[in-house]
């Protein structure tokens, strides 16, 4: 694969956290120092980044004023009246990052509540900015249904960038899984196991289209995957995309650059605070081959939404027996999964045999031996929908048996209904025929 690397980037030093909760749940943005020279954000970009304090980024309006007049009767009449009031009113903080924060706002003009995402005060650098950038500029050409739209760019009034996305009312995956793992009974009822796949396959969808522009996601965890109300599924937090390589289907594509991939020394020493290659994602749901310091790729993303699967059915992390930033890499690089079927988990029935095995392939250590790309998920996941699945071992044999039988008998009602007055074993034959056949 075309290996690019952007001209003006830079890369920067960032703390590792040493326990595991931070570093599971967390964004992490480290790459190698670098000697390029980097200018003044004023000379690069022709602004000024204001430092602000978090208390001033939650009560500041946009300082980009309405446009739209109001209308007024006056003696029957029907009049303009203009209003300049700020377009976008920030209510509260939705949520941040590893280096940006999403606000509510209300938008004036058109009348409804949208999401504001700016870079977090104490993150402002030139290098976040690029990434900033990187991202609108991405999730803008990423126009799918499982991905959120981009409405509008704009600075406030203290010169900091922003962009408007749709809000989203809904919950994180990661929430709706606490409330499963807890044993909410509502919640089970909710998320019976086909309704998780169905779910799994829309987050699929939306990662096969990017991957078809050349962009991998890198941080794909259950934190950045929103459910809406009505059932809508939709991939977050694009901050770390790449662009891995030119695609015609996303025209006006430039590469974005590629990370450094070196490794300073061995990459299981000095975890807590030290520069090692690459490091760019969320640990616990990292690859393999990027929890190494390797770039990220396809199949990296492939391992990640394994990964996430596999806590979505089992509700429980392969790894969260790890306890520190270092057994988590550790783990992620060579410790295998257990098979998701035989996850004990008492509030809910075993995970289906077939899917056990479906994750298991997922999440090889070694890329090639996974799936190869997000849309063979899909091929696969479409089959099993139709009662096809490899056979495996005697769970996937007696099920595949079953579901073989059960469309014989709706392909064939007259032959099932001779078959049992004539006998099981025909009708065990017949069925044996149909799985051949």
């Amino acid at each position: 694969m075309p290996v690019c690397h952007h001209p003006n980037e830079t890369a920067f030093d960032a703390t590792l956290a040493a326990q595991l909760p931070a570093s599971m749940q967390n964004t992490l943005d480290v790459e190698p120092v670098s000697t390029q020279k980097t200018l003044p954000l004023s000379e690069t970009l022709g602004t000024t980044v204001a430092a602000t304090t978090p208390s001033e980024t939650m009560t500041r309006d946009a300082a980009r004023m309405t446009i739209l007049p109001e209308v007024a009767t006056d003696d029957g009449e029907l009049r303009w009246v203009t209003t300049s009031r700020t377009r976008f009113q920030v209510d509260r903080q939705l949520g941040e990052g590893g280096a940006g924060e999403v606000l509510l706002a209300m938008d004036h003009d058109i009348g409804r509540q949208v999401a504001l995402k700016k870079i977090r005060t104490e993150m402002q650098s030139p290098e976040a900015l690029v990434r900033f950038i990187q991202e609108i500029r991405t999730v803008g050409r990423l126009e799918h249904p499982n991905i959120v739209p981009i409405h509008d760019v704009g600075r406030d009034e203290q010169g900091q960038y922003y962009f408007v996305m749709k809000y989203v009312r809904g919950e994180t995956l990661e929430d709706i899984i606490a409330r499963l793992r807890d044993g909410d009974t509502a919640t089970h009822g909710l998320w019976p196991f086909e309704r998780r796949v169905q779910v799994f396959r829309g987050l699929c969808e939306a990662v096969a289209f990017a991957h078809e522009c050349g962009i991998v996601h890198r941080d794909i965890k259950p934190a950045n995957v929103m459910v809406g109300p009505h059932g809508e599924v939709l991939l977050m937090d694009w901050g770390i995309a790449r662009q891995t390589q030119p695609d015609l289907t996303c025209p006006d594509e430039r590469i974005v650059g590629e990370d450094r991939d070196e490794i300073a020394g061995d990459a299981r020493a000095s975890w807590f605070r030290t520069r090692i290659g690459a490091l760019i994602g969320t640990p616990a749901y990292m690859a393999p081959e990027q929890a190494q310091g390797k770039p990220a790729e396809f199949r990296s993303d492939v391992y990640s939404l394994s990964v996430l699967f596999y806590e979505w059915l089992a509700l429980k992390h392969y790894l969260e027996d790890k306890s520190t930033l270092s057994e988590v890499l550790e783990g992620v690089i060579r410790d295998d999964a257990p098979l998701a079927s035989f996850v004990a988990q008492k509030h809910q029935s075993p995970v289906p045999p077939e899917l056990g095995w479906f994750l298991k392939k997922g999440m090889q250590k070694d890329p090639g031996d996974r799936y190869q790309s997000v849309q063979q998920m899909l091929d696969r996941l479409e089959l099993r929908s139709q009662g096809i699945f490899p056979i495996q071992c005697h769970l996937t044999f007696v099920k595949r048996l079953n579901m073989a039988f059960s469309r014989f008998s709706d392909r064939h009602p007259m032959i099932v209904t001779g078959a049992i007055f004539l006998g099981v074993p025909l009708a065990i034959g017949a069925t044996i025929w149909s799985i051949i056949s």
